[in-house]
């Protein structure tokens, strides 16, 4: 006779830096607006102003989770694109003698890239080091930071180690020179607190797809008395500034997701998810001692957990250890390139390779994550390592 053999685990999901599911309350919010509210929201018939009551109650909801208010909320594609349309508006609106564009050496690929487009049209793009747990160095930015100066910008969670930089410090000093101060804060609305009077901040950037909304949606948040040309010419909508026919299903489950994600915050969601995360930390370093944990010794989103184990390339582990489902970096990097942010912070280009992000969701269960540490234990004990150079070695 023979044995039943044991059925796998199911894969466990700990990739929500990269994307989250769409929320259950989102897809029902939505639902209706594909087919029987599938008006124009800027055409003058009764059933076309129920979309643009739709659209407007959206607002409020992200207004409310930022607490702002609605007239700086201005609904796009998403992070990237409100990431371009800051710097490229900033540097239309700039007066001529603001040349300078600061930012942080750790930012997203839509800043970064932003940035360089800029200096290939004349722009000074000034990159502010960070120190080795992954937070900006304050000091460095003083010492650049002066009256040419237009945008300075600075993320507000970092995408791959987890980071929370010192925004508001950085604002005031912005300001004090009379510069624009944008935060990417795409990683960090929906999983902590985020409140733009006590950041400071003229621009802030949010994703939708990061906060359990559709893909495809995102909002800017800029202050009222800025004033940029829009991003995209045409018929006037947003207020006039932002063309395009309202993407009315997106924009209402951006909305549900900010009502969810108010609510959670508010709650007790994340010292509980900050609680499961350091138990994942002790675990992972229960296997290994000498595991290496990133940005351990800073302030952390409380969902994201970086580390590498010596002798593990990153891939190589999550390679042995096929029921997690995580990343090696940020989703939006060239695969095989290593942690930039590892980079930045000062680790060797091997090091960067050993990156492993475990990043939990409002969902994920102290269950879930015991069977993510065995799935470790037994990865690495019946597979032979995959040698990286240690940090520091030839």
């Amino acid at each position: 006779m023979t044995g039943v053999m044991a059925e796998a685990p199911a894969p466990v999901y700990l990739d929500f830096n990269a994307t989250t599911p769409m929320a259950a309350e989102v897809l029902d919010a939505m639902a209706p607006f594909w087919q029987t509210e599938f008006y124009n929201p800027s055409a003058s018939y009764a059933q076309a102003g129920r979309a643009r009551h739709a659209v407007e109650d959206a607002r409020s909801a992200m207004a409310h989770l930022l607490g702002s208010s609605s007239e700086t909320i201005v609904f796009t594609s998403g992070g990237t694109e409100s990431n371009n349309w800051v710097f490229w508006g900033t540097w239309l609106a700039r007066p001529a003698r603001r040349r300078r564009i600061i930012i942080s050496s750790i930012e997203h690929p839509s800043v970064m890239e932003s940035a360089k487009v800029l200096q290939a049209l004349g722009a000074e793009m000034v990159m502010i080091p960070v120190d080795s747990e992954g937070v900006i160095r304050v000091d460095a930015l003083d010492a650049v930071l002066t009256e040419e100066t237009v945008l300075v910008s600075v993320m507000l969670a970092n995408n791959e180690v987890g980071t929370l930089q010192p925004v508001a410090e950085v604002s005031e000093r912005a300001h004090a020179v009379g510069a624009w101060m944008h935060t990417d804060a795409a990683q960090a609305v929906g999983k902590i607190a985020v409140d733009f009077t006590q950041l400071g901040v003229d621009f802030l950037t949010v994703a939708g797809h990061k906060l359990y909304a559709p893909k495809g949606i995102g909002a800017l948040y800029i202050a009222p008395h800025v004033k940029v040309p829009p991003f995209i010419a045409g018929g006037g909508q947003e207020h006039g500034r932002r063309s395009g026919t309202e993407p009315v299903p997106l924009i209402v489950g951006l909305g549900r997701a900010a009502q969810l994600a108010a609510a959670w915050v508010a709650g007790n969601g994340v010292p509980s998810q900050a609680a499961l995360r350091d138990h994942l930390e002790a675990q992972v370093l229960q296997l290994n001692p000498h595991a290496r944990i990133f940005g351990r010794f800073a302030h952390r989103l409380p969902n994201t957990l970086a580390f590498a184990y010596p002798g593990w390339a990153g891939p190589s582990l999550l390679a042995v250890c096929p029921t997690i489902l995580a990343g090696t970096g940020s989703a939006c990097h060239p695969a095989g390139s290593g942690s930039s942010t590892l980079q930045a912070m000062g680790c060797s280009p091997s090091m960067s390779q050993g990156l492993v992000r475990l990043s939990l969701g409002r969902e994920t269960t102290a269950e879930e994550l015991a069977t993510v540490v065995e799935s470790f234990r037994q990865g690495m004990a019946s597979s032979p390592t995959n040698p990286i150079p240690e940090e520091g070695s030839s």
